[in-house]
């Protein structure tokens, strides 16, 4: 324990050596006065409780998506089964797995089943288990979709895609030919060409190709929509929850996690999308973009919001172009490139269904250039906070009400990447096909990216971002005052220093003497905010019992040697005895009043 213990001080002096490097002492104004929040006045049983509702309601919701149904929907058509049900000789049997054509028709199909892929797996037969290859042949499509009338509609006519088949043992990796972002008919009607793979079946010998659709399971669809409804009803209860306890007060009293709270309140409800089942009667591509617009601006708010807040709690003048500047721009080229790219990729893939992906991605260099301008903007996202971070605690850790809002809120974003981080690694274990949003690698780094992977990972990215945004309102709304609720007062400080404890004592009264007081002292010490007697009234009860009589006594008393007292306060500060003495004075010509007028 004693190394533990050295080595603890010895990491301290380390950081107190670039203290006033990573934050300079006299830039800190802690002369802010804003409202109290219910943070300041929770025990710690009560905050330990709040945090532990918050990891059980979490793990309830896991739970729930680990028991609910598969995203996927899959069928499978085998091209050798199809050839020996259309009894063809087997003499042109392997003819025809290389070349086709091959007509499929999918099972039935509805606006629930949201999307439909179609991916094609090649069987080799001699291939050795420790042999790999590639090899590039072309698919010409036809895609007709069938109405319940015998009337079709052509989607795609000679469609050409090129393709790359990657084989390594007798198994080869999945292409995607197709892909339909939105369902409007109940059956399509796919007809497949194959060309240049006559060098693959003479060497390796194509032993069958499996056609697999995959679609949303209507379940799982049923499922997300009532949990979003379920969300968005919870989120707007907790806004008005939370915006009846601050109208009252003037926005500029607002802190700045307060205000930071209600704006992400705001883009929560917008980011549950209340518009999400319209995607399903509209035959616009609109909803979609919106639904991914949203969850982009709603996960870059939250990292913008910790910029801020680790580097505002330092400071109180918080300039536009020196404090906001790089944050946005740090944040808002992540915003650009993510919006953009899906963008991109959403419209192609609406207007053309075969769209290939990867391979446009690949030759364009705009979207190159956002790929290189997302990995550097996230890259100095994180370095930038982790010192901001670190400098906070750096010079805060230590004083009263800042130690608590730094703590909650590390914990509260530790939580959200840990989780975060956990999800896009879990989901990387499935095919990469089973990300029915994009193949494109970067936008893997997004959590909402992973929605389609299944019902837990939905469920445990879509909770989080709500039950952390809850939380902050929770702990940040302003604190109730029974004695006299939502009220902003300054009182006297001699009176004050009847009642106040001696926590009070030490930082300050509310009055403007002690304001300019704490000015002389450079202000180093934290804001006093509104209302501290409540923490303390219990102690206290029964001094606060005089009549008015006894107050106009004090009163007067205390108007001759008040510039006297607040002096001697500041010289006795440090002096805990003296400050009894102080108070055991003010509290005797109290209960000596008491006394004459019995």
């Amino acid at each position: 324990m004693s190394f533990l213990y050295k080595a603890h001080l010895q990491f301290n002096d380390l950081f107190s050596q670039f203290n006033r490097f990573i934050g300079p002492m006299y830039y800190h104004d802690r002369c802010e006065r804003t409202l109290q929040m219910y943070v300041y006045i929770m025990h710690k049983r009560e905050v330990l409780l709040s945090l532990s509702a918050l990891l059980s309601a979490y793990v309830l919701l896991l739970f729930i998506g680990l028991a609910g149904p598969n995203v996927e929907r899959i069928d499978r058509i085998s091209a050798k089964q199809m050839i020996i049900d259309s009894n063809i000789a087997e003499n042109y049997t392997s003819h025809l797995l290389s070349y086709g054509p091959f007509v499929v028709t999918t099972s039935a199909l509805s606006t629930y089943s949201q999307q439909l892929s179609l991916f094609i797996i090649f069987s080799l037969r001699n291939e050795e288990n420790s042999e790999a290859f590639h090899k590039e042949f072309d698919i010409f499509i036809n895609l007709d979709g069938l109405r319940s009338t015998n009337s079709n509609k052509s989607l795609v006519s000679n469609g050409h895609l090129r393709s790359t088949l990657f084989c390594a043992g007798r198994k080869c990796q999945p292409i995607r030919a197709l892909h339909l972002i939105k369902i409007e008919f109940q059956h399509y009607r796919i007809n497949l060409t194959f060309n240049r793979l006559e060098s693959v079946n003479e060497k390796y010998s194509i032993e069958d190709i499996q056609f697999e659709f995959r679609s949303v399971n209507v379940s799982f669809t049923n499922l997300s929509i009532w949990f979003r409804f379920f969300f968005l009803m919870i989120t707007f209860i907790v806004l008005c929850f939370y915006m009846n306890h601050l109208y009252r007060f003037p926005l500029i009293d607002w802190s700045m996690e307060q205000k930071w709270t209600a704006a992400q309140l705001i883009i929560l409800i917008l980011s549950n999308n209340p518009f999400y089942p319209i995607q399903f009667l509209l035959g616009s591509h609109f909803p979609y973009l919106l639904e991914i617009w949203l969850h982009t601006t709603l996960q870059t708010m939250i990292m913008f919001f910790w910029l801020c807040f680790f580097h505002g709690i330092r400071r109180v003048n918080r300039p536009v172009s020196r404090f906001y500047a790089g944050k946005v721009l740090i944040v808002g080229t992540i915003w650009l490139s993510v919006s953009l790219t899906m963008s991109w990729s959403l419209k192609n893939q609406i207007s053309n269904p075969i769209f290939d992906e990867i391979n446009a991605y690949k030759h364009s260099a705009f979207l190159q250039f956002l790929q290189l301008s997302f990995y550097i903007s996230f890259v100095l996202y994180f370095c930038y906070l982790i010192i901001l971070t670190i400098a906070a605690f750096t010079e805060l850790h230590s004083l009263p009400y800042f130690d608590v809002r730094l703590k909650l809120q590390t914990f509260l974003m530790i939580f959200v990447i840990t989780i975060s981080i956990l999800t896009i690694l879990l989901s990387s274990y499935d095919n990469e096909e089973s990300n029915l949003i994009s193949l494109i690698p970067f936008l893997k780094l997004l959590p909402f990216t992973h929605f389609a992977s299944s019902s837990a990972t939905f469920l445990s990215i879509f909770s989080l971002t709500n039950i952390y945004i809850c939380c902050c309102a929770y702990y940040y709304r302003p604190s109730l005052n029974r004695s006299n609720e939502f009220q902003i007062i300054r009182d006297n400080p001699t009176l004050s220093m009847i009642n106040d404890s001696d926590e009070e004592i030490l930082y300050g009264s509310d009055t403007d003497e002690l304001l300019r007081i704490q000015q002389r002292t450079d202000c180093h010490y934290p804001d006093q905010n509104y209302h501290r007697h409540n923490h303390h009234q219990t102690k206290h009860h029964h001094q606060r019992q005089h009549s008015q009589n006894d107050r106009d006594l004090i009163m007067i008393d205390s108007n001759n040697y008040q510039d006297e007292f607040v002096s001697n306060l500041i010289d006795t500060r440090d002096e805990d005895n003296d400050e009894e003495i102080y108070i055991d004075n003010a509290v005797a010509v109290v209960d000596d009043d008491d006394d004459d007028e019995d």
